[in-house]
């Protein structure tokens, strides 16, 4: 997926919004912006919006001298979560459909994405997951994907951010227990909030899962500034779950078939991936709705489909 115009100016907010949280005085967050306009109008379009973006936080960590000025979100995020967890893991095991269940709060956690919002309710994201179908749902093929998989077959879990990993851990786990063998990537050092080590380590993944760095700072997998190590992982694993808007935006045309697990926050990636999935655009508008999106899905019939999984 390319950078559109609309990018821009939701970089340029970005930046405002990460100098009001790293306390910059009125004067230093004109400054930011100044600085940072400078930046995104050197982007290049032909280039995905999270790889551009590599270029605008460093910018930011300059000008801020903030290089995690998420930090404490992040914290608060997965803390949060915690707390939440063993509810729904109570509530996925007495339910009849697992797996289903999993997956839909996995991608209920995706919202908690301080790039595209300021404010978000996680509560509101997983009732809703409960009662809505996707809005892109390739559901069915993704399980039935997982469910003919042998066992020690290698999937690897492409995480995102920060709180929305422990709801990741609900699928990471179920998958474990189906006796797959998982490696989870993270980010190599703090881009906006997405999850690192650390975080993976508090969502307790490391006891189902291989935790490794993809080698990158990118808010999404762009492969060529990825390590040679993930790379590998990236090519011989047996599936490949992405999360995330920015994985998303970052791999939808890479040629590897890839589950996408996201809520669709922006008009410019939800009109990607209708485009894709050959779907109207209408239904599409990327005000937070869920999708799980089969990055072959389209090659193999041209359309979405539409079950109810």
């Amino acid at each position: 997926m390319k950078t559109s115009a609309e990018c821009f100016p939701c970089f340029l907010r970005q930046s405002l919004q990460v100098a009001r949280i790293c306390g910059c005085s009125p004067e230093v967050q004109v400054r930011t912006v100044r600085k940072l306009a400078a930046v995104v109008s050197g982007l290049d379009p032909a280039l995905s919006p999270p790889a551009n973006a590599q270029q605008v936080y460093r910018a930011l960590a300059e000008v801020t001298g903030c290089e995690d000025p998420y930090r404490l979100e992040k914290k608060a995020s997965n803390e949060q979560a915690l707390q939440v967890v063993p509810a729904l893991r109570r509530e996925i095991e007495g339910s009849p459909e697992e797996l289903s269940m999993a997956i839909r709060f996995a991608i209920a956690g995706n919202i908690i994405d301080y790039g595209a919002f300021q404010t978000f309710d996680i509560d509101r994201a997983l009732d809703n997951s409960r009662k809505q179908v996707p809005a892109v749902n390739h559901s069915t093929s993704l399980i039935d994907r997982i469910c003919n998989l042998k066992q020690g077959s290698h999937i690897l879990y492409l995480a995102d951010n920060c709180g929305e990993i422990v709801y990741d851990s609900l699928l990471i786990e179920y998958l474990f227990r189906r006796g797959f063998t998982l490696t989870v990537a993270v980010k190599d050092g703090p881009i906006i909030n997405d999850a690192l080590r650390e975080d993976a380590l508090a969502a307790g993944l490391d006891r189902y899962a291989r935790i490794i760095s993809n080698g990158s700072r990118c808010p999404g997998t762009v492969l060529a500034d990825c390590s040679p190590e993930f790379r590998q992982v990236f090519a011989n694993a047996d599936l490949i779950i992405a999360k995330g808007q920015g994985n998303f935006e970052s791999l939808s045309e890479v040629d590897r078939e890839i589950y996408f697990l996201l809520t669709v926050k922006c008009p410019v990636a939800a009109r990607h991936m209708a485009k894709l999935a050959g779907m109207d655009e209408a239904r599409l508008p990327g005000k937070g709705e869920m999708a799980v999106f089969h990055s072959a899905q389209n090659k193999e019939n041209g359309e979405c489909n539409e079950d109810t999984h």
